[in-house]
């Protein structure tokens, strides 16, 4: 424009769309699992995975409708696929408690009661910085997102809850508890963080930043149930149980956004992990009575 030419776009098509399984990946993971049948009342089932999953881009594999960031080259996108979590560990138990009286009238009163849970933790997911649409250039109307390049180790900027973090200018201004905002943050300095990411240089990077991404927050949870059998004759009995979900009420917070478009919101931690069948992730604690006949 500043010699009087008319602007240039790299746009590789005016529109497309396209099904393919030119995609590739790879998963290498380790899964141990360690299981106890039921004897002396007890039984459980912990697992462990450790594993690795990296492909072009989620939505080049399976058939998947997408648009290619650059249809020169695919292998820009390769990196840690969105669902790759590096440890994984889950486990489940039930216990028979061991009060067992002779008495018949203290054993119904004493006896019978059980103990189960379900407990779940993961690492964290791979976190991307977004640099904004058609780094490598693109089409008119569908776009894709391309990932900042990050300037030093993703690592070290840090990827746990900060909590007070008040910021007036800058990065993460949406969080300063002084404005209304949550005080959360991602990062203890979010505007150094912000400044530790780069856009793509198409003369020089033949990766994006999906390659080498942030990872997101980690997640754990307990659910626990304490309950009692209570028989009245051979065919019939009832169950009494109170059940606890996120019995430790911990906060599991989601992930927050990342874009070099949008430096206000940049690591501002705003909402909690809500289960698929609740309308909250706080504790919650149910009572229920189940007649066996």
């Amino acid at each position: 424009m500043a010699a009087g030419l008319a602007p240039f776009n790299n746009y590789m098509a005016q529109a497309t769309a396209m099904r393919t399984g030119l995609g590739f990946s790879n998963y290498n993971g380790l899964l141990v699992t360690l299981r106890k049948r039921l004897s002396r009342g007890l039984i459980f089932d912990l697992n462990y995975t450790f594993a690795h999953s990296l492909d072009s881009g989620d939505n080049q594999l399976q058939n998947g409708a997408t648009l290619m960031p650059n249809n020169f080259h695919l292998g820009t996108t390769y990196g840690p696929s969105s669902f790759d979590i590096t440890h994984i560990f889950s486990g489940r138990w039930f216990y028979e408690l061991p009060f067992h009286f002779s008495n018949v009238a203290l054993n119904k009163v004493i006896g019978g009661w059980f103990l189960s849970g379900i407990f779940m933790t993961h690492s964290g997911s791979p976190l991307l910085v977004a640099e904004g649409t058609q780094a490598w250039g693109g089409s008119l109307t569908l776009t894709a997102t391309s990932g900042a390049v990050p300037t030093v180790s993703p690592s070290t900027l840090g990827r746990s809850v900060h909590r007070g973090v008040t910021v007036s200018a800058g990065a993460g201004t949406n969080g300063n508890p002084a404005t209304g905002g949550s005080g959360l943050n991602l990062f203890a300095n979010p505007q150094s963080a912000f400044s530790s990411f780069r856009p793509v240089l198409l003369a020089s990077d033949g990766r994006e930043g999906r390659a080498n991404p942030l990872r997101g927050l980690p997640f754990w949870n307990l659910d626990s149930s304490l309950g009692k059998k209570i028989p009245f004759t051979e065919r019939i009995s009832a169950q009494l149980a109170a059940d606890f979900f996120n019995i430790f009420n911990n906060v599991n917070f989601l992930d927050p956004t990342l874009s070099l478009t949008s430096p206000q919101t940049f690591g501002v931690i705003t909402s909690q992990l809500v289960p698929a069948n609740r309308s909250y992730g706080s504790r919650a604690i149910q009572l229920s009575l189940r007649v066996e006949f």
